[in-house]
């Protein structure tokens, strides 16, 4: 997704990222590619559905506990075929948050604010 069409700054910043699908059985790990007040870009093993509700755990340094909030599949699309058969392909897949609690919401975005430069 171009700059452009998003609205809010984002921090260029690698995060743990733990997530697991509302509906059906889908459990993963990720890192981010970027974060924003408004929502997340993850590197993902295999493209995820737009639409499908994510549960999030985010990482972020100095922070003892994670972030947990709910997001939504925006867009999800290949980076590239894995080298190996068996190593799963890798995404990147674009979500806006839809359920955050404010504190957490107010953290986010002074980070961003804190540490945006120009992706």
């Amino acid at each position: 997704m171009d700059e452009e069409h998003r609205g809010a700054l984002r921090v260029r910043q690698q995060l743990t990222v733990l997530f697991r699908a509302l509906v059906g059985q889908r459990i993963g790990r990720a890192l981010t590619k970027n974060i924003g007040v408004d929502g997340v870009c993850l590197i993902t093993e295999g493209v995820l559905e737009p639409g499908t509700q994510l549960e999030l755990q985010v990482r972020f340094p100095d922070r003892a506990q994670p972030i947990t909030l709910v997001a939504e599949v925006v867009w999800s699309s290949l980076l590239d075929q894995p080298a190996k058969s068996y190593e799963p392909p890798t995404a990147e897949t674009g979500l806006k948050f839809v359920r955050i609690d404010p504190r957490d919401r107010s953290f986010i975005v002074q980070y961003v604010t804190l540490n945006a430069s120009p992706l």
